[in-house]
C-alpha cells in the first residue's frame, strides 16, 4: 500500500507576505513591522540577552521571543520603542504612484 506524503508543497511568488491570504490594508503594516524587526535584530545581535533585558527593560522570555523572530508577539509601537532604546532612528518612507519617495519625519516638541 502506498503511503501518502506528509510534505506540504506550495509554489511561492517570491514573498511569504504576498503568499498569505491577508487583506492588502494589513499587508502594508506586516511589511513595515517585518522590516523594522529585521533592523532591530541586526542592532540587538551586538548585545548579550542579559544586556538586552536591561536596555529594552523587558523580561528574558520577551527578549527570547524577539530574538527568535516571533514577530506576531510585538506591535509596531513596541518595535519602535525597542529601536529607540537601541539608539536607532527608524524612518518611514512613502512613495507615490510616480515613484517619488518622500521621508515621513516625526518631530518631537519639548
Amino acid at each position: 500500500m502506498a503511503r501518502k506524503s506528509s510534505v506540504i508543497r506550495h509554489t511561492t511568488t517570491g514573498s511569504v507576505l504576498d503568499d498569505l491570504k491577508v487583506p492588502p490594508e494589513k499587508l502594508a503594516m506586516f511589511r513595515q513591522r517585518a522590516e523594522l524587526h529585521s533592523a532591530i535584530l541586526e542592532f540587538a545581535s551586538r548585545y548579550s540577552p542579559k544586556e538586552l533585558e536591561s536596555i529594552l527593560n523587558e523580561s528574558q522570555p520577551r527578549i527570547s521571543d524577539l530574538m527568535r523572530g516571533k514577530i506576531t508577539k510585538f506591535n509596531i509601537e513596541t518595535l519602535l520603542y525597542y529601536a529607540d532604546r537601541l539608539g536607532m532612528r527608524p524612518c518611514i518612507k512613502t512613495s507615490g504612484s510616480k515613484g517619488h519617495t518622500r521621508p515621513l519625519v516625526a518631530v518631537g516638541v519639548g
